[in-house]
């Protein structure tokens, strides 16, 4: 495959309606997008998304293609009934009750097309007044998070659909929400080890096989950028020190946690120079025809060696 359809590759992107639109084509045909993330504005009824994802499949051929939702459970939620919210993962207290929604989840999601759920959350709730995590994780406790986070992974990629656990390394203990600010944590690699990364090195070994990165800062471990775009993080930390060996999405990168401090051409070079494989974004063809274009140029200046998009490309090509 050429440089340039490996790049596009590391794409995935939302986008409006109900149908496949023009632009969502040109961009899997024409610039080799790697996948799609559904949101509740893509979907009406269980049979129409089904539809639409069978005619994304079909226009991006026989490549790996990953066709994405945030199925947590509870508040976030992107599909209407008949597809059961499990409710949030606060309430699941035994590691047998976590496996059986993994289960659950993973029969409903493959029946129409997804074959990757941005769940679970392996944030741990130690922060009562954090804005976005809240009920979405487990518990308060690193161990209780761990053992449940693990089952609910088992449940899923035991049944067919890829786990995405998130947001490494933790954005539990914020107190602002990175869709709208920047939140930063005093937080040293002491601190991480201690408590948020224990659900992380729990679900890598029990065979995760993709992790999304957290839009907050680590002051303790790098200052100036947040995990997303921190080669500290993603390939000191978690690519060397603990091993990881699957995939890496960021978390969308039109959030304002990052948008408002980097162009996205930018933060597209930015965050799979830190180690990440996928970036994400989630609106705006425009602007996503345009940051694919910019990582292809970079990549053709020699400004991301040809080896970043390559060693990403490797391990997409394993997801599935």
């Amino acid at each position: 495959m050429h440089i340039r359809e490996k790049t596009g590759s590391l794409f995935v992107v939302g986008f409006d309606g109900v149908k496949m639109p023009d632009e969502l084509e040109a961009l899997i045909k024409e610039r080799h997008i790697g996948g799609v993330i559904i949101f509740k504005r893509n979907v009406r009824s269980r049979s129409q998304i089904k539809e639409l994802l069978s005619s994304i499949r079909e226009c991006a051929g026989k490549r790996p293609f990953i066709i994405s939702v945030d199925h947590e459970g509870g508040r976030v939620f992107r599909l209407p009934e008949p597809f059961t919210n499990v409710g949030p993962m606060a309430d699941v207290k035994a590691p047998v009750d976590a496996y059986h929604i993994g289960t659950l989840m993973a029969g409903e999601l493959k029946d129409v097309g997804f074959n990757v759920n941005f769940a679970p959350v392996l944030d741990i709730n130690t922060n009562i007044k954090n804005p976005v995590i809240g009920d979405r994780a487990f518990s308060n406790d690193p161990r209780v998070v761990a053992k449940l986070g693990s089952e609910l992974i088992r449940g899923l990629q035991e049944n067919g659909v890829v786990a995405c656990g998130k947001h490494f390394p933790g954005h539990g203990d914020t107190s602002l929400d990175s869709h709208f600010d920047f939140p930063t944590l005093p937080h040293t690699l002491g601190r991480l080890e201690a408590i948020e990364l224990v659900p992380f090195k729990a679900a890598i070994g029990a065979g995760l096989r993709s992790i999304m990165t957290a839009h907050v800062v680590y002051e303790g471990i790098d200052k100036e950028y947040p995990a997303t775009l921190s080669p500290t993080i993603i390939n000191k930390l978690l690519r060397h020190e603990l091993g990881y060996k699957g995939v890496v999405f960021s978390d969308d990168l039109q959030m304002s946690a990052i948008a408002k401090k980097w162009p996205l051409p930018e933060a597209c070079i930015k965050t799979l120079q830190a180690g990440c494989d996928i970036c994400l974004i989630c609106n705006d063809p425009s602007a996503q025809k345009t940051a694919v274009e910019d990582v292809i140029k970079a990549v053709e200046t020699g400004r991301l060696h040809e080896s970043v998009i390559t060693h990403a490309y490797r391990r997409l090509s394993l997801l599935f």
